[in-house]
């Protein structure tokens, strides 16, 4: 398996950027993403209709274009997971973590004996075609597989610290929406209830030595995270882009017009 240059950062203290793709999915998009300077994507089974063999030839454009490619499933099932990690996911988004036992179950999946039981199925995707020993594979598989968990519900929150800690874990993820949901404040970004539970998450993080990570479409939230001490960061997603971007330039180009009319 390639060198996992997100985990190697993350490792070393830095942040790292990224964005998901939910229903742009051409070839072409990692070349897009790694010329605008991110590290990562992550296509999205949960909200889209992506499917595994769109999401492979996503990886094969992502190893040209050094960008790495992770996939958040579309629910926390080990068939999910295993076949995410075979189609070449260098790294696992899991969803709906609701407690340290689920939490340990999807990391169990994403890590080959003696770390977990993974079943083995390294195809080319995997190795780039090149044959080696299957230990080497496995071990490199395991060293490099990025294992991220989403922080989405209250009963996730009052375990964080148990979860944190769990041996082969890189990053715990903030889902936004639904952590506000779940806590009775949706979309008050604002509330200190919101920020609080940030902090938690991001001690717990700290003190396992592991990242904590949030995604959002507006800027100031995510500055105000990446203060806070997040530093697994995700803007928008390729539709948000797309939206804003056209929107931004279609009210321009019309101001610009109507400021070009002459006066009656």
């Amino acid at each position: 398996m390639r060198k996992n240059t997100v985990k190697e950062k993350l490792k070393e203290g830095k942040c790292v950027y990224g964005t998901s793709l939910e229903d742009c999915l051409g070839s072409e998009m990692p070349v897009i993403l790694a010329k605008a300077g991110l590290d990562f994507f992550f296509v999205d089974t949960e909200h889209s209709p992506a499917s595994y063999s769109e999401f492979q030839a996503l990886v094969r454009t992502a190893h040209c274009a050094g960008i790495i490619p992770l996939l958040r499933v579309t629910q926390n099932r080990p068939e999910l997971i295993s076949r995410a990690l075979d189609h070449g996911a260098m790294g696992i988004i899991v969803p709906r973590v609701q407690s340290l036992e689920t939490a340990r179950g999807a990391l169990d999946v994403m890590k080959f004996p003696p770390e977990g039981h993974r079943g083995f199925g390294l195809r080319t995707i995997i190795t780039d075609v090149m044959e080696g020993p299957a230990a080497d594979e496995i071990a490199s598989c395991n060293r490099e597989t990025l294992a991220v968990l989403m922080v989405e519900t209250t009963s996730a929150l009052e375990q964080i610290e148990q979860i944190a800690k769990l041996p082969g874990l890189d990053v715990l993820f903030i889902g936004p929406y639904d952590l506000s949901l779940a806590m009775g404040i949706v979309e008050q970004f604002d509330n200190p209830i919101f920020w609080n539970a940030v902090d938690r998450v991001v001690a717990a993080c700290k003190a396992a030595g592991i990242a904590t990570g949030l995604q959002t479409g507006s800027m100031p939230l995510l500055f105000e995270a990446r203060r806070r001490g997040v530093r697994f960061l995700m803007y928008s997603s390729d539709v948000g882009i797309l939206l804003s971007g056209y929107k931004q330039a279609v009210s321009e180009i019309r101001a610009a017009e109507a400021s070009a009319r002459p006066a009656r």
